[in-house]
């Protein structure tokens, strides 16, 4: 193998980490409530990572009878995100909110960090989604507002 094939074959190597990566830290996992799904947003955020996690989530949207969607943000604290503000990371956040609107389903944010908090009020930024401390609490609201109980059986 001459070293131009060895190069290519390291790049699609490289890609296909990439790709699994991606999966990893944002996986998209059915809920027990009925159309809904849950989306832990974990590792390190840059701006392109975030843009390939709302397509993900979209995508998912599309293709499966969705009506809520939990996005998790108890991971991301200051230090994991790079090379992004704060602010920059609050107009994504409203992008992938307004565009998770738009598709019909309802977005619920939990785990949001005191610092992205105020950055997302101080800049302005208007969310149009439900917020819940917990990924708990945020199942509790969807139970009570589906009218759903667990039962011993």
């Amino acid at each position: 193998m001459n070293k131009d094939e060895y190069i290519t074959v390291l790049e699609k190597r490289v890609e296909e980490y990439e790709a699994a990566i991606a999966d990893m830290t944002a996986p998209i996992i059915p809920s027990i409530i009925p159309q809904t799904i849950l989306v832990p947003i974990t590792g390190l955020l840059m701006a392109e990572r975030f843009e390939k996690i709302t397509a993900k989530i979209l995508n998912h949207i599309k293709e499966h009878d969705t009506e809520f969607a939990i996005i998790d943000f108890t991971d991301i604290t200051v230090d994991r995100i790079e090379q992004m503000c704060l602010s920059e990371l609050g107009q994504q956040i409203r992008n992938l909110t307004d565009s998770i609107n738009l598709m019909g389903v309802k977005p619920y944010f939990v785990g949001m960090t005191p610092q992205l908090i105020k950055e997302i009020v101080l800049s302005g930024i208007a969310l149009n989604a439900e917020t819940h401390a917990t990924f708990q609490a945020a199942l509790k609201h969807l139970m009570k507002i589906n009218s759903l109980v667990f039962q011993k059986i």
